[in-house]
């Protein structure tokens, strides 16, 4: 049996849930571990068998906490990490942000 790296990332705190829901599926998949969350999106790991498609894992999950926390599904390591970069660059207030919050606060 070989077995396939699925990345996952969403809102915070979403890993117990998803968690739970597959060991109550008939699913083979090891728990792994990722130390890259920050306080506005959350990473998980996980291997399953490479029979099982990203589809069953999914439907194991369910829709309902799929939407819930914004779950996104990766295979590949470099999509996962640049959709990191890509969300980080996108929390990050530009210049122009900055100058026009400082103008607020003067005004107000």
């Amino acid at each position: 049996m070989n077995w396939t790296t699925i990345y996952i990332t969403g809102r915070p705190k979403f890993q117990a849930e998803v968690r739970k829901k597959l060991s109550h599926s008939s699913l083979d998949f090891i728990p792994g571990y990722i130390d890259t969350n920050t306080p506005t999106v959350s990473n998980d790991l996980y291997w399953l068998n490479d029979q099982t498609s990203i589809r069953e894992m999914k439907e194991a999950i369910g829709s309902k906490l799929v939407w819930k926390y914004r779950l996104k599904f990766y295979t590949s390591l470099e999509d996962f990490l640049q959709s990191n970069d890509n969300a980080a660059n996108a929390a990050a207030l530009t210049q122009d942000d900055l100058d026009l919050i400082a103008h607020m606060r003067e005004v107000a």
